[in-house]
């Protein structure tokens, strides 16, 4: 077999029709979709395994094939070594593939913070597909692929281009090669991941039939993608006589979605080509079980009633707003250190890839004397009962202070501030034109420059809208009810709205 290593991701590639990016160092919570071109969901009952799907069209008729693909990363530094084990069946057409591929990812982050991922296939990876009586052994292999990730405060966003070739041996006799060229994209963060992307491909086959060597030929077009998103449902209870009102129940889950279309060749009854082309359409999807985690109740009968009831509910519920909620006070101005601790705490952190299964750890030395903390900001001590929140936000890039090595941390925050802050954890100030925007609103020019633009991409996304005059008041200090309306808008559109754009927007353009 002739394996060529180049500086980009190689991969195997056996009769599937997609590679999906998947960043191996960023934290994947969507899990792993491979790069085969199948759609996976997690095992409830299995750890690095996943339940899997594919499409075969080696014998130039389509045929789904289930089971099983293994994953395991093992990170050393800046290395990681990857190895993909695939077990799939259809029984009913008497198909099968036995499918490893073993490879080492190395990753190199620039001065933006922006990180390359180029990989190599370190062992000589070994398939077999077999359909009926008959057999295909990979012989030849090349690949090339260029990926990037930039991690956001909130989210990690990764893209990628490849070109992949892979060639086969007949057991009847002859060859089949597989030419693909792709595009994906993805992102990375807590409350929903999304991996999507779509591949252009020519099937070229030379089989020994009868005696006589019979070419043909075909196309096919891949969509796949594989989103895990948390939602909400409120649960009302039962019985009449209990301590706590109804709550909120979390589901997480994981859905995926392959959709082709193929123009392969009609075959006579002898399995020789016609020469009518013949249209192949289908859409197929799997998905895991919902896990399902209950949340505290807060206690708000106060606000029963009141327009922000919900939002304020499902935040306390998260743990975003601290305490119990019996003290809430919607009308009060809220601080920027508590607006910081709100908005860090609704983004959380980002999950960690789950197939990785030794996690590099650096070795920590044991002192007598341990260095006293110094806090990023000459006024937020490092007592303060929200300090960690506060440096979390510092150290994520979240937030800037007020100049001079001071946060302000009871100074109560604008509108202005405040979304501008969710717009840079986004990492979508990209979105504006330069050098400064235009926005909707009657006031503005009363917009500070520094939130001109974070303003209009908050608008544009729906975050933020204007009020019944069309005003924005920049400037105006926000209330706790507000702050919580926002942060609430901020989950919707990390859970839900960013999934449309990385799902829809690419059936749009199929």
């Amino acid at each position: 077999m002739k394996v060529r290593k180049r500086t980009t991701l190689i991969l195997c590639l056996a009769m599937s029709l997609i590679i999906l990016f998947e960043p191996t160092l960023s934290a994947a919570y969507v899990g792993s979709m491979g790069y085969e071109g199948g759609i996976s969901a997690a095992d409830p009952f299995e750890s690095n395994t996943y339940l899997y799907r594919e499409v075969c069209f080696l014998t130039g008729v389509p045929i789904v094939l289930e089971g099983t693909m293994t994953v395991k990363k093992n990170v050393k530094g800046e290395k990681v070594s990857i190895q993909y084990i695939y077990d799939l069946v259809n029984v009913e057409q008497g198909a099968s593939i036995r499918r490893s591929v073993y490879m080492e990812t190395q990753k190199k982050t620039g001065e933006n913070g922006q990180t390359t991922e180029t990989s190599v296939v370190t062992r000589r990876p070994t398939e077999r597909v077999v359909v009926g009586n008959l057999i295909f052994d990979l012989t030849d292999y090349e690949f090339t692929r260029s990926g990037i990730t930039d991690p956001r405060p909130a989210v990690y966003y990764n893209a990628g281009e490849y070109m992949l070739e892979k060639k086969y041996r007949i057991n009847t006799g002859g060859t089949i090669t597989v030419r693909m060229t792709g595009k994906q994209y993805g992102y990375d963060q807590y409350w929903s991941s999304a991996k999507s992307g779509n591949v252009d491909v020519i099937i070229e086959a030379s089989q020994l039939m009868g005696g006589k060597t019979v070419e043909w030929s075909g196309t096919a077009r891949v969509f796949v993608s594989s989103v895990a998103k948390k939602g909400f449902e409120y649960i009302q209870n039962e019985p009449y006589q209990i301590s706590f009102e109804g709550g909120y129940v979390e589901k997480n889950y994981e859905e995926s979605l392959l959709e082709y279309e193929a123009q392969l060749p009609e075959f006579d009854k002898d399995r020789k080509p016609t020469g009518v082309i013949k249209t192949y359409r289908e859409r197929m999807g799997i998905e895991s079980n919902p896990v399902l985690t209950r949340l505290m109740v807060p206690d708000l009968k106060h606000l029963a009633g009141h327009w922000s009831e919900e939002p304020v509910k499902i935040l306390y519920s998260l743990g975003v707003i601290p305490g119990t909620g019996e003290d809430f006070n919607p009308a009060k101005y809220i601080t920027r250190r508590e607006f910081t601790v709100m908005l860090v705490r609704a983004m959380k952190e980002i999950p960690e890839d789950p197939d990785i299964v030794n996690k590099s750890r650096t070795p920590t030395r044991t002192s007598r004397s341990k260095t006293p903390e110094i806090s990023p900001f000459l006024d937020v001590s490092t007592d303060d009962p929200f300090y960690e929140d506060i440096k979390a936000a510092n150290n994520r890039g979240i937030i800037q202070g007020t100049g001079n090595a001071y946060f302000s941390p009871e100074r109560h925050i604008t509108s202005a501030e405040a979304v501008t802050m969710l717009i840079r954890a986004l990492g979508l100030e990209g979105l504006a034109p330069y050098p400064y925007a235009v926005t909707p609103f009657v006031d503005n020019d009363d917009i500070p420059a520094y939130a001109r633009n974070p303003v209009a991409v908050a608008y544009r996304i729906g975050l933020v809208s204007g009020d019944d005059r069309g005003y924005f008041r920049p400037n105006r200090y926000m209330t706790y009810e507000e702050a919580a309306v926002l942060l609430y808008r901020l989950i919707r559109y990390m859970g839900e709205d960013l999934v449309k754009d990385y799902r829809e927007r690419f059936l749009s353009y199929w």
